[in-house]
């Protein structure tokens, strides 16, 4: 085949240049800082809902404790006035059972206080849990909205780096177009082998796609050779300027 004019290998480092910018951009797209804060975000709301389910299951469980204190001290609170009414309206008959009775009352208020103190410490409890509850309600509720703009800042960013990856890939496309086959050819297959980088320029004693430097007799050999051959170093294609 004929040697590529300066013209199209000149185009042919304007298409590597392209190439190098949609894949740039194509990462950014899968890389968003917007994305990654989203998706912690996302991440912590699900967690502070997760604390609130297990939360809410304490709360249920002290709270049933609480209801069976409350039940426990109010049986507790009529036995005491029915044995307290016995004791005055005339019904106890003589000091042996008057003594039982008493007996019996001080009993029962004994375990009233014990009870009411254990109810106290419960109702402290289901306090400080339903406090808790409604900071993790409050933190869950600002980290969907915290969320939700993250969600319309990816978008946007998205949007805009869509439109310039639109427009590179046009540019690309009608840059592709205007080289010959087999050299556009040449070129994605190098690009292909060499991850996504098929052609450098040699500049000074190096070549601009691997950056490593040839010695006096590789660029003399390539300066007195055809202006597109293979870089000796990492065998992509290379320009040799004139």
């Amino acid at each position: 085949m004929p040697e590529p004019t300066s013209a199209e290998l000149d185009l042919l480092l304007e298409l590597q240049a392209t190439d190098h910018r949609v894949r740039k951009l194509r990462h950014q797209l899968e890389d968003l800082p917007e994305q990654r804060q989203l998706q912690a975000t996302l991440a912590r709301a699900g967690e502070l809902d997760r604390q609130h389910d297990d939360l809410r299951i304490e709360l249920e469980r002290t709270s049933s404790r609480q209801r069976q204190l409350e039940r426990e001290v109010e049986v507790l609170t009529e036995r005491r006035d029915a044995e307290r009414a016995r004791l005055y309206d005339g019904s106890v008959a003589n000091a042996r059972e008057m003594k039982a009775v008493e007996a019996e009352i001080e009993t029962t208020v004994r375990r009233i206080d014990e009870h009411e103190e254990l109810l106290l410490e419960v109702l402290e409890q289901v306090d400080a849990l339903e406090a808790t509850a409604a900071t993790l309600v409050a933190d869950e509720e600002a980290a969907r909205t915290r969320a939700a703009e993250l969600e319309r800042a990816r978008d946007e960013a998205a949007m805009h780096l869509l439109a310039e990856l639109g427009e590179l890939e046009a540019d690309r496309a009608r840059r592709a177009a205007s080289l010959p086959e087999d050299l556009l050819r040449r070129y994605e297959e190098a690009a292909d082998r060499a991850g996504g980088t098929g052609v450098g320029k040699l500049v000074d004693n190096s070549c601009t796609a691997c950056r490593l430097s040839m010695s006096r007799a590789d660029v003399g050999e390539l300066l007195a050779g055809p202006p597109l051959t293979t870089c000796p170093s990492c065998r992509r294609l290379l320009v040799v300027p004139e």
